[in-house]
């Protein structure tokens, strides 16, 4: 009777939020009324019951995505998207600039475009490897691992990279992948007999950071050991995906910091330096809005030590 009794009131409640507008205790409510139907024998037979409850759960998931479709931020227009570029690039070498300029749009949340840019200056030969490994990064940040596994097995088959370039970028992938906690083999890059070694100097002399890892100084969460995923980097400067759900974090970064002892890790190498908050940004629009991006710069130094 209890149980009947219980269920009656979770009922009460999930209809009283439905018509209020919080479609989401709503559906808390419906699914604990149909965890108590099933768990109970008087009622786990009872498939008239069933069938309405999950009726009801269905027709709210229906209203939460129509809800957050409506809700959506739009994406930058194409003209916003260009001043971007403009604004964030910094370089005097033209191809590095173009560079920067994509990954100005990545840092603002643009994936979408910025694969697009990153695509196009590959195709162009433009600071080929980074290109390659700046659209790796943005299916990644998409969470889109399979996009990422696909587009290397793609240059695979093509002749926009060098077999040395595919190597390098193999091991960056494999590398970023096992951090994640993704299990695949990916193919093979085979060698040419006729290869001579290639010269990447400026496009690959410093080392890929695929995450840090430092104990937090300052704010609520000092004395925390925590470790970030590396979403984009331009030479020294790396930048970093702050959730929105660990905003408490960005009392700890706040920009001109100086962080003794950070751990970079690399495919690689990991190593140990100093760096300095540069500056974080609240994305805007696009699937990460509402996260902050956090941008470091690791230190120069004659000495690094090699962990």
């Amino acid at each position: 009777m209890a149980d009947q009794k219980q269920i009656k009131l979770l009922v009460k409640e999930a209809e009283l939020y439905r018509t209020q507008g919080l479609l989401e205790e709503s559906k808390e409510k419906y699914l604990k009324v149909l965890q108590l139907i099933r768990e109970n024998r008087q009622f786990q037979n009872n498939k008239k019951a069933i069938s309405v409850i999950k009726g009801k759960i269905r027709g709210l998931e229906k209203d939460l995505a129509e809800i957050d479709r409506e809700t959506e931020a739009p994406e930058l227009s194409g003209e916003l998207q260009d001043l971007i570029k403009n604004l964030f690039s910094f370089s005097q070498d033209k191809d590095a600039a173009k560079m920067e300029g994509a990954e100005a749009l990545a840092k603002f949340g643009q994936y979408e475009r910025a694969l697009t840019e990153f695509n196009r200056l590959l195709k162009k030969g433009i600071l080929p490897l980074i290109a390659a490994k700046n659209i790796l990064r943005s299916h990644l940040a998409l969470s889109s691992t399979d996009a990422a596994i696909n587009q290397f097995r793609e240059w695979l088959s093509g002749d926009l990279l060098s077999r040395q370039q595919l190597r390098n970028i193999r091991s960056f992938l494999e590398y970023v992948l096992r951090k994640k906690g993704v299990r695949t083999t990916l193919p093979e890059v085979a060698w040419e007999s006729s290869q001579k070694s290639e010269d990447m100097e400026g496009e690959g002399s410093f080392l890929d950071i695929c995450s840090i890892r430092l104990r937090l100084e300052n704010g609520p969460c000092k004395g925390n050991v925590k470790e970030l995923e590396v979403t984009f980097q331009s030479g020294h400067v790396i930048s970093l995906i702050i959730s929105a759900k660990d905003e408490d974090l960005l009392d700890s970064f706040v920009p001109g910091i100086r962080l003794k002892g950070v751990h970079f890790f690399s495919s690689i190498a990991a190593f140990r330096a100093d760096a300095t908050i540069s500056e974080y940004t609240k994305i805007k629009t696009g699937p990460r809005r509402g996260d902050y991006v956090l941008s470091i710069t690791i230190e120069r130094s004659d000495r690094l030590d090699i962990l």
